[in-house]
């Protein structure tokens, strides 16, 4: 009883996390606006609270945050995929 506001507030973000994984699935122009920095800070802040919830047991907030932990994942990688390949050289 004692995490059911934590539950809650993470069951919002298991919602949150499919529909952002659904728009990136559908359209992923969506990925393009990120800007990496933030990107790894959210990737680092998010895996952190999971590190937290394992280590405390609470299970049901760990389930629940993957969805969204999983969309930046994906976001992360989209920006430096982007980054790292090659540019191809302009035409003249």
């Amino acid at each position: 009883m004692d995490t059911l506001l934590l539950d809650a507030g993470n069951l919002f973000l298991f919602l949150s996390g499919f529909l952002m994984l659904y728009t990136a699935y559908r359209d992923r122009k969506v990925l393009k606006g990120y800007n990496l920095p933030g990107t790894i800070l959210i990737v680092l802040a998010i895996g952190l609270a999971l590190a937290y919830y394992a280590q405390q047991g609470y299970w049901l907030s760990f389930a629940l945050t993957l969805p969204n932990y999983t969309y930046w994942l994906i976001v992360c990688t989209s920006i430096l995929r982007r980054r790292l390949s090659p540019t191809p050289a302009p035409e003249a």
